[in-house]
């Protein structure tokens, strides 16, 4: 009777739960993210996930930027809500890869922070 395996009882999944992304960045942009979340006294998560959320709220057309693996990481946590929009961007482009949907949203927003311009319609 000790010995005896438990039926399995399946849990009920959060509502709230976040997904966790991790997004390739070069060094100088590693830096720059930790120097940038000490600013403001958050976290680096915090922080990317801030501004990849503002870079969905403000944007609908993103640019294309080269996709590479880099040793370096960020990471995001989304929840459901921008989790779809990710995967709305990722059926648009015809990507199957969240991180890589990610990866070109976030780029775009962190070229802003850093005092990038961006020329729209042109």
């Amino acid at each position: 009777m000790l010995n005896r395996k438990r039926k399995d009882v399946s849990r009920r999944i959060r509502s709230d739960k976040k997904r966790d992304i991790k997004i390739s960045v070069t060094k100088e942009e590693k830096s720059f993210i930790i120097m940038a979340s000490i600013e403001r006294e958050e976290s680096e998560t915090d922080y990317c996930t801030q501004l990849l959320k503002s870079a969905l709220a403000r944007n609908t057309v993103f640019d294309e930027v080269e996709y590479q693996n880099l040793e370096d990481t960020v990471h995001v946590k989304v929840n459901a809500f921008l989790e779809g929009q990710i995967a709305y961007y990722a059926a648009l482009w015809g990507w199957g890869s969240m991180r890589k949907v990610a990866h070109r949203i976030f780029m775009q927003s962190l070229r802003l922070e850093r005092g990038g311009i961006i020329f729209e319609g042109i």
